[in-house]
């Protein structure tokens, strides 16, 4: 899923830029400019949500959830079902599929690419004359283009004069390397072929192509007569990667041949893009963090919000349990710090987080929060309760099962929801298989349960829940000499 988040990012950041170029700089004669922004933007669409900063906030006295998370007035429980559950099922894994589909239109597309180039090479080798630096092919291709030093050239319609001023355009574009950004916007659609923005900056770019060789043409040639010639050898596209003599929104060409060249005062209009670059990498590289680093000599607790936008979890009433467990463990960072906890949170928000990066972060307690869910039958609404586990088999087994012990005996404190006696979870999860400080996993009650969602939900309860985690913890903490 990070593929995708990644990908989504660079989508949006691509429509920012192109609607910022439209908007503001299309019309105008900084051909050069225009070029170097359009590279620019495609080239920062995908830095941007690659690079990532992370910066410490202070976290608020109460986390609350969306307003959608609000109890509803009727919750129909038998809408749960076992694709929500935390025990894995057979089920076609639609996330995969999506991915497979993506990759083999990716290597498709650059296979397209590939092919393009070796038969323009091909047709350079077998029909080519190599002359001042350059391959002349004639006749061997259904339009007059280029792609780098390599010239096709129509020349059976066309006069000796049309023909010198043909060759100037192509070789034009081979001095300015246009092939070099035809081939590097190929080469993003073949990696963003679902994003409709690259298309339209890769036609825009082009058009800047031909607008900047037509006004260095013009000149050396006069620009009526360049024009008639423009309206003559108007044809398709042949060649994606190949820039074409007269292939491109040709009415709007010859319009830029005879506008006058804008005031220099309007470059000043390219300064929009800094706020708008800032604006990007605050909301897509930016990570608003609300952990911090451990001290040697200190206690670490670390806190794993179970779920993320990849994988939502079961539906908690409007919201799922990406949201709840979210919110209990910065409830929980809160009031653990308060009492000199230090505390990391392996997710701060719905980035996903793959599992080893989940254990990555290193400290004294490691626990798991989630919600519960019963499998669809009769006594569905039947399970209920807090659930505490840890692994027999993990790496630190005895310490684990003392931190459920104190958990359990603390969450019993409560009123309004019960604790459960299990201890033992399966041995397939991995935060506690993999994990190599004492782990546990809690299970908040069951979304299953009307009694124990409504507990869920109750922001005030969740509040009572943070504090009897902590008091847990301390406790544990006090005591941890004792089972070594």
């Amino acid at each position: 899923m990070a593929l995708f988040f990644f990908l989504s990012k660079a989508t949006a950041c691509m429509g920012i830029f192109y609607c910022l170029y439209y908007t503001l700089f299309r019309r105008l004669t900084f051909f050069t400019l225009n070029r170097w922004y359009l590279l620019s933007s495609l080239l920062m669409s995908v830095v941007i949500p690659a690079i990532h900063f992370e910066v410490l906030r202070p976290l608020p006295f109460h986390t609350s959830l969306p307003a959608a998370a609000k109890l509803p007035a009727v919750v129909n429980y038998n809408e749960f079902d076992n694709t929500n559950m935390h025990a894995a099922t057979a089920h076609v894994n639609i996330e995969q599929l999506i991915l497979y589909t993506y990759f083999i239109v990716c290597v498709v597309l650059l296979i397209k690419i590939l092919t393009g180039i070796a038969v323009i090479i091909y047709k350079a080798a077998r029909r080519g004359r190599k002359t001042n630096g350059y391959y002349l092919i004639a006749n061997a291709s259904k339009s007059n283009s280029s792609f780098f030093n390599f010239v096709f050239l129509k020349d059976e319609q066309i006069t000796i004069s049309e023909k010198e001023q043909v060759l100037a355009h192509e070789l034009q574009h081979a001095r300015l390397v246009h092939s070099a950004d035809q081939l590097f916007t190929e080469l993003l659609k073949a990696f963003f072929w679902f994003n409709p923005f690259i298309y339209l900056i890769a036609k825009e770019l082009q058009q800047v192509h031909e607008f900047e060789v037509d006004r260095n043409l013009t000149s050396t040639y006069h620009a009526d007569e360049y024009a008639q010639l423009i309206l003559k050898l108007y044809s398709t596209p042949a060649s994606a990667i190949s820039n074409q003599f007269s292939a491109y929104r040709v009415k709007s060409r010859i319009r830029m041949l005879f506008q006058a060249h804008s005031s220099a005062k309007f470059k000043l209009r390219y300064l929009w893009a800094i706020p708008v670059i800032s604006l990007m990498i605050y909301q897509f590289s930016l990570e608003k963090s609300y952990a911090t680093t451990r001290i040697d000599g200190q206690f670490t607790l670390v806190l794993d919000a179970g779920h993320d936008a990849s994988h939502k979890g079961v539906i908690c009433g409007k919201v799922y349990e990406k949201d709840i467990t979210l919110a209990l463990a910065q409830q929980i960072k809160l009031l653990a710090e308060q009492r000199g906890i230090r505390t990391l949170l392996t997710r701060n928000n719905d980035r996903p987080v793959e599992f080893k990066d989940r254990i990555s972060y290193k400290g004294d307690v490691f626990a798991s929060l989630h919600i519960n869910a019963a499998p669809v039958g009769p006594t569905q609404q039947n399970a209920n309760g807090i659930e505490v586990k840890d692994n027999p088999q993990g790496h630190n087994p005895g310490l684990s099962a003392r931190v459920a012990d104190q958990l359990k005996n603390s969450f019993r404190q409560l009123n309004g929801i019960n604790t459960n006696d299990s201890t033992f979870a399966k041995p397939g999860i991995y935060v506690l298989r993999e994990n190599t400080v004492p782990a546990v996993l809690i299970e908040f009650g069951y979304a299953t349960n009307p009694h124990d969602l409504e507990y869920i939900l109750n922001e005030q309860h969740r509040y009572e829940l943070a504090e009897k985690f902590v008091d847990a913890i301390v406790a544990y903490n006090a005591a941890k000499h004792n089972y070594r």
